[in-house]
């Protein structure tokens, strides 16, 4: 994606749900600043956020407030290749969706998978469905995106 973007992409049916995106990305650096990065699943977004070095899952809409949004402290490093994982799961109940259940990893690209997941996050409005996608904001300096996986959860 490169520097001046805000970019997202789907890939896939709007009618796909339960299931997990994978791809490694790496944001560069420049004049200080780093890009926001991340992965979309069901109308949500996983988000590697460079200048706030976070790390946030959140449903699309212009006011987080008014939805749903999870953000955690995540220290990340410019020029380095991550691998993130971000995984969706609907939870029905009597037949009728009552919730989504999102879970969202990072880790440096070559090292062993984590077993443990390092956000999650519960939607009582889900948004049930949706393209598995890329989301990028390289206002600041580019993204690159390689290894991309859609998979149905196991």
């Amino acid at each position: 994606i490169p520097k001046g973007t805000r970019s997202q992409s789907w890939m896939g049916h709007t009618s796909f749900k339960n299931y997990t995106i994978q791809a490694d990305l790496r944001g560069a650096k420049k004049n200080g600043k780093m890009p926001d990065m991340g992965l979309i699943n069901s109308r949500y977004t996983l988000d590697v956020m460079g200048s706030q070095q976070q790390l946030q899952l959140r449903s699309w809409t212009p006011r987080l407030e008014l939805r749903f949004a999870k953000t955690i402290p995540f220290t990340w490093t410019s020029d380095t290749w991550y691998t993130v994982k971000f995984r969706s799961e609907v939870v029905e109940e009597k037949g009728v969706a009552s919730k989504i259940v999102l879970k969202g990893k990072v880790w440096p690209k070559g090292e062993a998978e984590p077993t443990a997941w390092l956000i999650e996050g519960e939607d009582l409005t889900p948004n049930t469905n949706g393209s598995p996608g890329l989301f990028g904001n390289s206002g600041d300096a580019e993204v690159f995106i390689d290894n991309v996986t859609v998979k149905t959860n196991d």
